[in-house]
């Protein structure tokens, strides 16, 4: 009676009392997938195609066999080494994704509201301290030097006229610009104010921007 052989590869039948040692042309190894790509790990050939990967003839030679090959146990080892402790997860929150916060962004078709600006009473205070000191500076400078000064001195802030006739002078109020002539693309206007002009007269009839005191002297 034929008998059907469980050889790896072969699935051919045979006769027992005529099985010898080449009878049988198999594979000893497993099969392997990898990549798309399926083989025997006992010899190099491999295709992409299961039903070419069935047809790849046997390497090695032997019996034909009879007895079906174990399954694979479903199971777990079953040992008396002991049972490895279960790991503890530690989950940690990243930052959140520009994705996520896109999401959790409320609809542009909800109100807007203006979020209040809180300045501190004592942030206040600073700014206008420093800003008050450094006009005072500016000023004394500037009215210091106006003690020793010729009768017929014009004043050399930017775009004051004033001339200096006498120590009465020093009590009028100088309109000037204490910004810097800025250039730019045939436009010409002070940096302390926006008025913007291409023609140079109207530029340098812009009056001053600022209120101080008169500059009488070269400016060091």
């Amino acid at each position: 009676m034929a008998l059907l052989c469980y050889n790896k590869g072969c699935g051919q039948r045979f006769d027992p009392e005529h099985n010898a040692e080449d009878s049988c042309l198999y594979h000893p190894g497993v099969p392997i997938f990898h990549d798309a790509l399926k083989g025997w790990s006992c010899c190099k050939k491999r295709t992409t195609d299961f039903s070419e990967f069935l047809s790849i003839k046997g390497c090695t030679k032997g019996f034909h066999s009879k007895e079906k090959p174990p399954e694979p146990s479903s199971q777990g080892k079953t040992s008396d080494e002991p049972k490895a402790k279960p790991v503890k997860e530690l989950i940690v929150q990243g930052p959140k994704s520009a994705e996520k916060m896109l999401r959790e962004r409320p609809s542009s078709d909800e109100p807007r509201q203006l979020l209040p600006v809180k300045v501190s009473r004592s942030l206040e205070q600073a700014l206008e301290k420093l800003n008050m000191s450094s006009e005072d500076k500016m000023l004394e400078s500037s009215c210091e030097e106006a003690a020793q000064v010729r009768a017929g001195t014009t004043c050399k802030n930017a775009a004051c006229k004033a001339i200096y006739q006498g120590p009465e002078s020093n009590t009028e109020v100088c309109t000037f610009h204490p910004g810097v002539p800025v250039f730019h693309e045939g436009m010409k206007y002070w940096s302390c104010c926006g008025i913007k002009t291409t023609d140079f007269s109207a530029f340098m009839e812009q009056p001053g921007c600022s209120r101080g005191c008169h500059c009488w002297t070269e400016k060091k």
